[in-house]
């Protein structure tokens, strides 16, 4: 049975992402991790940690049924966490629970961030959109100045 660490933050996208890896027709482990959104730092004014930990759980647990609900249970297993403090401490404690597990990546883009990186030493990876509609706009500007 393979086992697969799955990094997730928006439910339709990485139903898509999985779907892909799936269909093989072989029974798989999937560790789906919720990587919940990111509240303000205003919001500590209004509820105390354990309750934006509580509300972060909840979160991860609904997103992850979602997925699970779309896929064939008798053929894969899943088991749902929740991602606190940085990814990379995360996964390495996933792959000494799970050894041998496949990492992926089915976070949904977001423009102009740049994602935490999943493995310890894993460069991160630029917005290629974000590098282009920041060339664009300075060469709008130059234009305008120009004029």
């Amino acid at each position: 049975m393979e086992t697969l660490i799955v990094y997730i933050n928006d439910s339709e996208y990485a139903r898509n992402q999985l779907a892909t890896m799936m269909t093989a027709g072989r029974p798989t482990k999937c560790v789906l991790v919720g990587c919940p959104p990111k509240l303000n730092r205003h919001i500590s004014k209004w509820i105390s940690g354990t309750a934006r930990k509580k509300w972060q759980t909840q979160w991860a647990d609904n997103t992850c049924s979602e997925i699970t609900k779309s896929f064939n249970t008798n053929e894969h297993h899943f088991v749902h966490r929740v991602a606190f403090g940085p990814l990379s401490n995360v996964t390495k404690q996933l792959q000494g629970e799970f050894f041998g597990a496949r990492v992926l990546d089915a976070r949904r883009p977001k423009l102009a961030q740049i994602p935490e990186p999943l493995v310890e030493g894993q460069q991160a990876q630029p917005d290629l959109v974000a590098r282009a509609m920041g060339v664009a706009a300075t060469t709008a500007i130059l234009a305008l100045a120009a004029d």
